[in-house]
């Protein structure tokens, strides 16, 4: 077993291992799409079919792209991202690289006749990775400069990102006689406002829509040669020996063209935001604060293609009022979801080609609020297919430090046709667990029927076995909001803070001040007004249950538990039958007062709290579950999913290898 892995884990790792081995025997797997949605190593898969080649033409075909895929992360920050995807590149250039050799090699023991010419391209790609301090120095520099990208609206970051890769370069070299020119990518990993500037000439065009179209089309023309020196400037650090100062003066060159047309361009898009192009002062002001950067003029070559082949990245967690007093932002259709990480991904869509990769981790809200659904509407619109897999912040978080739970979005560039969806289960793990998570523990599966409780909220399933539970689930009609009413003499309470137990009492739990000993009535304690005490009863057991609580896992954000997600909940006390409205309404009682006698006492700010050990009433819980598994129709494997939902963090490992059989 993995490290921390239960009886139960084991099983169903095994299990998925022999139905994956299955499906890759019988040839079913026959995309780079399979690969993604059933976690294999797309990274080896790759390596394996460039050593396993039969003939050049894949190898030349496989280089080719290689030496043209262009990657971006557009908020780089420091080049995590951009770091990590050198190492994803450098092993695909190794083995091609290897593949030559072995056909070379192949041709010249055979002695066979053949043309001199014969896979000239090979021998002319491996003279030239002679003539570097080594090949992998060679390898790195190429990728360096023919394929990784960044933007960042922090010049500094820009700058340490720069060095991390300069760096990684010169750990190559074994001796002083080796030190070749370092690559000069000024104009692969730049400072800007990645989400203020124009992305397309079209978007100039209505910018300045009293701009003559010859002048337009001098603009284009500018920006082409300028990329056509970029292009040149990017193939002299690939030669061996280069003329320094021809490559000073191409780069004089360079910088001189596009600095003009960044001036004028400025000015276009200064006008839009109410400056006039001859107050010099309100100009300046304003390009300090919004520092645009014209994906149009910058990346001409690539934006001209169509876009960027890959986007990677992390975007800023930032609420959009918090930046207000620097800049503001123009035509973006998530305007309203308020935070900076929607704008990067609509910015990144646009900025993908149309065949394209998009990659991003970004905070679970894009597919579980309302506020975020015009950029839910946004990713489902542009992307074909996709995939998002679900992250905790507790016990452990992807980041350390960075308590958020998120969304690893990936997806193809597409438009026109409705996605095909895969997600995965809301994935929770310990600190030592998290070297193979990836591999072990996320699992997509597809469904056509998402988004069914909530227009907004992305179900987050990640077995065959988890689906065809919360289909059973969700198939009863009436909710809890149909049992709640204005006015009667049941009343249940929650707290939209949580642990691994959701809180809901009867009752409203004891909180005194220390100072005065008065009592006080906690300003979180939401309520729910229900018909009856009874009904009340039956309500909280079937709320504290772990059905609940695993309805509420795929369904909500994670971060409160609001009302809208207890009232989506599909119980309505009159669609069950009498024996088990009673029995709920049993246990409900029986819960409730086996946990008034774990009640103890904790002092914070002041305050003496009244708290609860919610955990040593679960077996009481799993009577609750039982009791909802025969109103749905809950087999009894699903059952046992859902008693054991998460147990091992909300019992600890040791609780659930007594209380579970494990």
């Amino acid at each position: 077993g993995l490290p921390t892995e239960t009886w139960r884990e084991h099983v169903a790792r095994r299990r998925r291992y022999e139905e994956v081995r299955a499906k890759l025997a019988a040839g079913e797997v026959t995309s780079v799409n399979d690969l993604i949605t059933y976690n294999l190593d797309v990274e080896k898969f790759a390596q394996d079919v460039i050593a396993g080649s039969e003939g050049p033409e894949l190898i030349r075909a496989f280089w080719k792209a290689l030496r043209g895929v262009s990657v971006l992360d557009p908020t780089c920050g420091s080049g995590a991202f951009l770091f990590a995807a050198l190492g994803v590149l450098e092993p695909l250039y190794n083995a091609c690289l290897d593949a030559m050799r072995g056909f070379l090699d192949d041709l010249d023991r055979s002695g066979a006749k053949h043309s001199p010419k014969k896979m000239q391209d090979f021998r002319e790609v491996l003279r030239e990775v002679e003539k570097h301090a080594g090949e992998r120095y060679f390898v790195l520099k190429s990728i360096v400069i023919d394929n990784l990208y960044g933007v960042d609206i922090m010049e500094e970051a820009v700058e340490i990102c720069k060095l991390r890769l300069f760096l990684k370069l010169v750990a190559q070299l074994d001796s002083y006689e080796q030190i070749e020119p370092l690559p000069d990518i000024d104009f692969n990993v730049r400072a800007g406002n990645t989400l203020v500037g124009f992305t397309s000439l079209e978007e100039v065009t209505l910018s300045a829509n009293m701009l003559e179209q010859d002048l337009l089309q001098q603009i284009e023309e500018r920006a082409e040669i300028a990329d056509r020196a970029f292009g040149q400037f990017r193939a002299m650090q690939t030669e061996h020996g280069m003329d320094a100062g021809a490559f000073a003066d191409t780069k004089r060159e360079l910088r001189r063209r596009l600095d003009a047309l960044r001036d004028e361009l400025d000015e276009y898009l200064a006008g839009d935001y109410g400056v006039k192009s001859g107050n010099r002062g309100a100009f300046r002001k304003w390009r300090e604060n919004h520092q645009p950067f014209h994906w149009f003029v910058e990346f001409y070559g690539i934006m001209h293609r169509g876009g960027f082949d890959v986007i990677i990245g992390n975007p800023p967690y930032v609420e959009y009022r918090t930046i207000k007093g620097s800049y503001t932002l123009k035509d973006y259709k998530t305007e309203s979801c308020g935070d900076l990480y929607a704008f990067c991904v609509e910015r990144a869509l646009n900025l993908c080609h149309l065949r394209g990769s998009l990659a991003l981790i970004v905070p679970i809200s894009i597919f579980g609020t309302d506020g975020f659904r015009p950029l839910k509407e946004l990713s489902l619109s542009m992307l074909n297919p996709l995939w998002a897999s679900c992250f905790a912040n507790r016990p452990s978080q992807l980041f350390d430090g960075a308590q958020k739970r998120l969304t690893i979005l990936i997806g193809r560039r597409h438009c026109g046709e409705s996605p095909t969806i895969f997600t995965s289960n809301y994935v929770r793990w310990l600190r030592k667990e998290f070297e193979y998570i990836f591999h072990a523990r996320v699992h997509y599966i597809s469904s056509q029927d998402n988004f069914r409780v909530s227009a907004s909220a992305l179900e987050k399933l990640g077995s065959r076995l988890e689906w065809q539970a919360f289909n059973r689930l969700t198939r009863k009609q009436r909710t809890l909001a149909e049992t709640a009413v204005e006015t009667g003499k049941g009343r249940l309470f929650y707290t939209r803070k949580f642990g691994y137990f959701l809180v809901f009492l009867d009752h409203i739990p004891k909180i005194i001040d220390s100072r005065t000993g008065r009592r006080i009535d906690p300003s979180e304690l939401k309520n729910i007004v229900l018909p009856s005490p009874k009904t009340a009863e039956a309500v909280v057991a079937v709320l504290s249950s772990s059905t609940f609580f695993w309805f509420w896992n795929v369904l909500s954000d994670c971060r409160n538990l609001n009302r809208r997600d207890i009232l989506a909940f599909p119980f309505h006390p009159e669609d069950v039958s009498v024996a088990i409205r009673r029995e709920l309404e049993v246990l409900g009682k029986h819960y409730i007062r086996r946990l008034k006698m774990t009640s103890r006492t904790m002092i914070k700010s002041g305050l003496r709290i009244e708290t609860f050990d919610y955990a040593s009433c679960k077996s009481i819980l799993d009577e609750v579950d039982r009791t909802l598994a025969v109103h749905y129709g809950f087999t009894d494997e699903e059952l046992d999913f859902i008693i054991n939902y998460d147990i091992k963090y909300r019992m600890g490992r040791e609780g659930a290898a007594r209380g579970r059989g494990d």
